[in-house]
């Protein structure tokens, strides 16, 4: 039986050299085996340390081996390659399967189509050098490929797999590395994926019989689940720009070329038919760009539900919508002739069906960005659209700002899911997690830690007046004071370190003044996060022990450097989000009409979730030891400070002098 073979599992894991038994890893291994057994869902809060990992992977092989089909999915590409890579091979090891049920046990690993190697374009690009990535590649992914190739970014987006491409006309097809990974995962028993590729095959699964391009599915492991609401509004957005009406038409053009070989007989038909639809889309750009000139600030175009609209707020951010009909007008009508007049002419050519297959996947791009821009102005759900920026280009843009019920439809209705998290529960309960995302678990558990942080974690705050008040100091114009405050704790809690210290800021532009104030010894290095390449000056923090990093909110969630490297957490500001951008101001508003304090409710219960997280970078390993050291000052002054402390792990002991902290816990 399934719980028989889990308890077996761990009993080899107790044997392994190295190996820390924890009770509570094993709870949660067979909370999970239960409910898969059952099909119910569940809630579970599992403390960094645990080993959710092994946790989660035990039962879905030891339900798998019977033939339940279990997907697991994790916040980040690399969080999801570590399960695969590292994780799941030792899983594996600790069952004594038969000849047999090893063969019959399928496992795959697949992650979004555009984080996979397109061969034909590697060996068109890179000649020896594709030859030599094939030769040792296991995945073909980004990751592989940046390790391997040591890539520019400019030449992975040049060989990364496209939005849509020839799929099944494609010669190299069947060795391709993407589709590779999709014909395992579809029948594979464990799926290791992340949350964008599970929600997206949820959502290709609304139509037809239900099942997405993973097959029928038992059940899902959600890790890191508590960014599975950004993850969810990522997945549900649309965005209209000169860019991807850009990259709309190269769609065309690579489609044209693809399709030449059966349109001899009316060749000048076909080129003709995409010169349109690009010509057609050169208008909507052009018309895209000269609304932007005339309307240059974020505004609301459209909210729903209707009744949002009457709060003062929203009503502020309108922005007239004249002209974006015309954009939207030409977008729609351009997609569905090129669609209908494409279709025509394959059915007049007699297209072999590897053709149509090929149409089929350029087509269905574009007519799914004439869909979305058809629906731009008439919002469902709790959602907003809006115009703004990206870069100095304008845009047009859909955000759902209440993704409850999308989830419903899209996971807890279709399939009984496990959410796991060291961040779950907020004051101890799990209301916040389950009214964002709309799930009704039948079963929540709360673990405990394996750390004791009352013996090898302080907190450091600093005195009364060590730093001014953040808002108040960018209301009074003084902000120039607050970032030299700021910059003389943090120099001070580095040096009072040597180094070993991950600070973590909530905006750019106020990491990027503290770090040129900074005064650090010169053999203390320190780095700061760049506006690309995050992992490279993570992997040489982790390298140097004297450095410290300067960081933004990837490094808050899933960043990992166990021991001596990071001993200090630095979270310089209560990362609360302004309600500046519209769907900001709509969620505030909705909120406010379904009778809550938008403050409490969400601002506060964002801001403890991300406190808990950046906290959580210290304690990573048995034998770590460290300082959190929180550096704004309205946690003592304002009332939710204490809120915000009480959900750091219980019993630290509290300084106000740095080095008496370091002192305390013999770092």
């Amino acid at each position: 039986m399934p719980r028989d073979r889990i308890e077996r599992a761990f009993a080899r894991l107790a044997e392994r050299e190295g190996f820390v038994l924890r009770e509570n890893q094993i709870q949660l291994a067979h909370i999970l085996g239960d409910m898969m057994a059952d099909g119910k869902s569940a809630l579970v809060e599992a403390p960094t340390g645990l080993g959710k990992s092994l946790a989660a992977l035990i039962p879905a092989i030891a339900h798998g081996v019977d033939g339940k089909r279990t997907v697991i999915s994790t916040y980040t590409n690399v969080l999801a390659e570590q399960y695969w890579q590292k994780d799941l091979p030792l899983a594996l090891s600790l069952f004594d399967f038969s000849e047999e049920e090893a063969s019959r046990l399928k496992t795959a690993f697949i992650i979004g189509r555009q984080r996979y190697v397109c061969l034909m374009a590697m060996d068109e690009i890179m000649d020896d050098g594709g030859r030599a990535f094939r030769s040792v590649a296991e995945n073909g992914t980004e990751n592989e490929f940046r390790k391997i190739a040591m890539g520019s970014a400019r030449l992975w987006s040049s060989v990364s797999v496209p939005a849509a491409c020839a799929g099944r006309g494609c010669p190299l097809y069947q060795d391709c590395y993407f589709y590779e990974a999709r014909r395992r995962a579809e029948k594979a028993h464990v799926v290791i994926t992340n949350h964008n590729v599970l929600l997206q095959d949820a959502l290709n699964g609304l139509g037809g019989d239900g099942d997405g391009f993973l097959g029928k599915l038992d059940y899902a492991i959600i890790d890191e689940a508590h960014d599975l609401y950004s993850s969810a509004q990522n997945a549900l957005e649309f965005e209209l720009s000169p860019n991807k009406i850009t990259s709309l038409q190269s769609l065309s053009t690579r489609l044209e070329r693809e399709l030449l070989s059966v349109a001899s007989p009316n060749e000048t038909t076909w080129r003709q038919v995409c010169e349109d639809y690009r010509r057609d889309m050169d208008s909507a750009k052009k018309e895209l760009m000269a609304y932007g000139l005339v309307n240059n600030r974020a505004g609301i175009l459209a909210v729903s539900p209707s009744e949002v609209s009457e709060h003062p707020n929203v009503k502020q951010m309108e922005t007239p919508s004249i002209g974006v009909e015309k954009v939207t007008d030409l977008v729609v009508d351009a997609s569905r002739l090129y669609s209908a007049r494409t279709r025509q002419l394959l059915e007049s050519w007699e297209a072999p069906k590897l053709t149509q297959d090929t149409a089929r996947n350029y087509l269905q791009v574009i007519e799914d960005a004439g869909l979305h821009a058809d629906a731009m102005l008439s919002p469902n759900g709790v959602s907003v659209s809006y115009q703004g920026r990206t870069g100095n280009d304008p845009m047009l843009r859909v955000d759902t700002v209440g993704i409850a019920e999308p989830l419903r439809e899209l996971l807890w209705d279709r399939l009984p899911t496990a959410c796991l998290s060291a961040t779950l529960a907020l004051d101890g309960r799990f209301e916040f997690f389950r009214r964002t995302v709309g799930c009704d678990p039948d079963y929540e558990e709360i673990l405990p830690s394996p750390f004791d942080y009352a013996k090898d974690a302080a907190l450091y705050l600093p005195p009364a007046n060590a730093i001014p008040d953040p808002s108040l100091s960018r209301k009074q114009g003084m902000e120039e004071d607050y970032f030299q405050a700021v910059a003389r704790e943090v120099s001070q809690i580095i040096e009072a370190m040597n180094g070993r210290t991950l600070a973590l800021f909530h905006s750019r532009r106020e990491m990027e003044a503290v770090y040129e104030r900074l005064r650090v010894r010169e053999d203390l290095p320190v780095y700061i996060q760049g506006k690309s390449g995050a992992g490279a000056v993570g992997d040489r923090f982790r390298r140097e022990p004297e450095s410290s990093l300067l960081a933004l909110r990837s490094y808050w969630t899933g960043f990992d450097a166990p021991g001596e490297t990071l001993s200090c957490v630095i979270i310089v500001r209560v990362p609360f989000e302004v309600p500046v951008e519209p769907p900001a101001v709509v969620r505030m508003a909705h909120l406010i009409g379904q009778g809550f304090d938008p403050f409490q409710a969400h601002t506060l219960a964002m801001a403890k979730m991300m406190v808990r997280q950046g906290s959580g970078r210290l304690i990573r390993r048995d034998g770590d030891k460290g300082i959190i050291a929180l550096l704004d000052p309205r946690l003592r002054t304002k009332r939710y400070g204490e809120e915000i402390l009480a959900n750091l792990p219980p019993d630290m002991r509290q300084f106000d002098d740095i080095l008496e902290a370091v002192a305390w816990t013999g770092v």
